[in-house]
């Protein structure tokens, strides 16, 4: 659980600190999906309704904070 905690909360912190693109993100999110599907198989459901939306809410917060708006990202 250490492992996938320590994955999550890197991937949180390069979304929010990085400097890429609104499709490099989503490719930090899936290859950081598959990271920790590796760490939990068949935990799918998990990461969509737990992980995925905190990983999105990092990037609207950083689109907010650097354009003033969230539309971009939805």
């Amino acid at each position: 659980m250490g492992r996938l905690k320590r994955v999550v909360d890197i991937t949180a912190y390069w979304l929010e600190q990085g400097s890429f693109n609104y499709e490099e993100a989503l490719s930090i999110i899936e290859h950081a999906r598959g990271e920790i599907l590796n760490l939990c198989p068949g935990k799918e459901e998990v990461f969509e309704l737990v992980i995925r939306p905190r990983f999105l809410r990092v990037l609207n917060e950083r689109a907010l904070a650097e354009w003033g708006t969230t539309e971009s990202m939805n």
